[in-house]
Parts: structure tokens; C-alpha cells; sequence
């Protein structure tokens, strides 16, 4: 079985920039060595940056290595997508001061050492939600859904990052396979789905997904949890993510980010609390990292987006899916 062919495929990417890499080079020679292409006589002409992408691996403080995946660059620049953005959504008056969905999530997992994080984040904790709000069932492996199954057919043959748009856009298409049919693996990716686990799949679809444009983001983002819609996040991770606050949680905090120093990371927001002036994100790092394998993300964050002034700046995109 094929892997899955989206719009844009990885590898095909790489390539362009290897080969934008390799021209930059080559007119950097150029303009270095020939005054008379710049009559100005600056030898140092403005070249496009080449978009670099981010080691999918994260050191803790204590040394220990997690590893992420979210295919981004490693700029604190919020992504928009506006051909599928969020709109008219309307903000009540009365948000509660806290709210929480993690009671309804699937167990805390473990990626693992492969770059699958936005599997994590979309098919397994998010599309499991919905399938639990949906039927009320208790979790086992026959309708907790598969990472492997989004993250097999769109990642390339090392195993590298993938994105949050083109695995919603998977998950719209096709849906997703339980573990029951399509288990989780930690040290491959390879295996594809067989055209019976495909048409499984088609039982655990999304209707829609739509980006939030960053604007008024908090107030959304916690509309849109009261109504039982967590949202998909990616965000650039410094050194700093995951230290215990003065709240004693495990948080990412307000600091000046270094951008040398991060990697790009898929997660689940799935509620908040105003006294602590965060939003509670589920990880996929396993139970005994964190606060029980949650993380608790600053509101300054997601209020930065569109200050690019700010040095902490940190969330590069958000989505929120609509269950079929």
C-alpha cells in the first residue's frame, strides 16, 4: 500500500529546499565576485531565506530526551491559514473562570522516538474525544484511535515531523483506524493501512476543520472549550517549556525566547483556569512527565500572536475540528 498522497508531499519539499539551498549558494559566489551586478557596489545583496526545519527532539532540564515532530520552522511567527479560518464565532459574556475536558480524553500516551506529535495531538487524543462524547463508551483499544494510521501514510522514510492542516486533512478524507486495527508503533513508521483498515477508518471522520486567525485568540479558545471543542495547537518549544511555576505546575511562562534554541511541537488544548492564567494542554510524553502528562500554557502566549514586538512568542498555529 502506497502511502497517502497529499497536495504537498514531504519529500518533494525537502528536495526544493536543498536545491533553494544550493542555488543561495551559488549566487552568493556570484554577487561576491562580479562587481558589476551591483553597480551600488554592496557585495551583500538581500538573499531569500531558505526555511530551516527544527530537530524533532526536546532536552528536558533533568537531560532526558522527548521527542516532537511538528513540521514548522522554528520562529516564534504565527502561521495563518486564511483560505479556512474560524469566523463569527460568538464569544458569550459569562465564560467560566475555569473548564476542563481532560476527563474525557483517552489515556496519556507516549510518542515515543518518532516525530509523531500531531498524530497525537489530532487522531488519537482529539478524534478519540469526539468519539467518546459521541457514544459514551468506556476507552479500550477498540475505539481509542491510532497516531500510526495519520502518521504512516504523511511522514517521510525517516520518521521526521508532519503537519497539523495536511493530517486534519487526512482525517476529513479518510478518517482514522482504532489501535485494535491499527496498532501504535514506537520504532517504525512504514507499515501502511490495508484497504479493509481504510474502510474501518471511515467510521472516525471530521466534517470540518478551520484555523483561528489569532485575533481576540483567548476568548475563543475558551468559547470554544465550554462547547466541548479542544483545539490542536503547535508551538515552539525553548528551554524554558515544562519548568514547575510559582503555582507549583508543570508551565511554559513568559521569558525571552531564544529561537536558536527550539523545536516545533503539536499538542491538545483542552481547558483553562483563570486563576492560574493558562490553558491546560495535554502532552504525548508519557504519564510521568509533567503534571501527570499535562502542561499548563500561559495566556500571554496565545495573546502575543500578533504582537511581533513581544519576546514570548511561542504558538505558531491553532485548529479546532468538527466531528462528522
Amino acid at each position: 500500500m502506497l502511502k497517502y498522497q497529499n497536495k504537498q508531499p514531504k519529500l518533494v519539499m525537502k528536495k526544493l529546499h536543498l536545491l533553494l539551498f544550493v542555488l543561495t549558494l551559488s549566487l552568493t559566489g556570484c554577487y561576491n565576485d562580479r562587481d558589476d551586478l551591483n553597480p551600488s557596489g554592496n557585495n551583500n545583496p538581500q538573499i531569500p531565506e531558505v526555511p530551516q526545519e527544527t530537530d524533532n527532539q526536546f532536552v528536558a532540564e533533568d537531560g532526558e530526551v522527548y521527542f516532537t515532530g511538528l513540521e514548522c520552522s522554528g520562529n516564534g511567527n504565527y502561521n495563518l491559514d486564511t483560505e479556512n479560518l474560524l469566523q463569527d464565532l460568538i464569544i458569550p459574556d459569562n465564560l467560566p473562570e475555569s473548564f476542563d475536558l481532560s476527563e474525557f480524553l483517552p489515556p496519556v500516551g507516549n510518542q515515543g522516538e518518532l516525530g509523531s506529535c500531531t498524530s497525537w495531538a489530532t487522531s488519537y487524543y482529539m478524534k478519540s474525544f469526539q468519539e467518546k462524547i459521541e457514544s459514551g463508551l468506556p476507552y479500550s483499544d477498540a475505539n481509542i484511535l491510532s497516531p500510526s494510521y495519520t502518521y504512516n501514510q504523511l511522514t517521510s522514510d525517516d520518521c521526521g515531523g508532519t503537519s497539523i492542516q495536511e493530517t486534519l486533512a487526512l482525517i476529513e478524507e479518510q478518517g482514522v483506524a482504532a489501535l485494535e486495527i491499527f496498532p501504535y508503533t514506537e520504532n517504525e513508521c512504514e507499515t501502511q493501512p490495508d484497504d479493509a483498515t481504510i474502510e474501518a477508518a471511515a467510521q472516525a471522520r471530521i466534517a470540518d476543520y478551520k484555523a483561528l486567525s489569532g485575533e481576540n485568540m483567548i476568548a475563543e479558545m475558551k468559547t470554544l472549550l465550554t462547547r466541548q471543542q479542544p483545539i490542536i495547537i503547535g508551538a515552539v518549544l525553548s528551554p524554558e517549556f515544562g519548568k514547575t511555576d510559582n503555582f507549583g505546575l508543570t508551565a511554559y511562562r513568559e521569558h525571552a525566547v531564544d529561537y536558536e534554541e527550539v523545536t516545533c511541537h503539536a499538542m491538545l488544548v483542552v481547558g483553562y483556569n483563570d486563576e492560574f492564567g493558562a490553558f491546560k494542554v495535554v502532552n504525548s510524553w508519557g504519564e510521568a512527565w509533567g503534571d501527570n502528562g499535562f502542561v499548563w500554557i500561559d495566556y500571554l502566549a496565545f495573546e502575543n500572536v500578533g504582537d511581533i514586538e513581544a519576546s514570548f512568542r511561542v504558538i505558531k498555529q491553532a485548529y479546532v475540528a468538527y466531528d462528522l
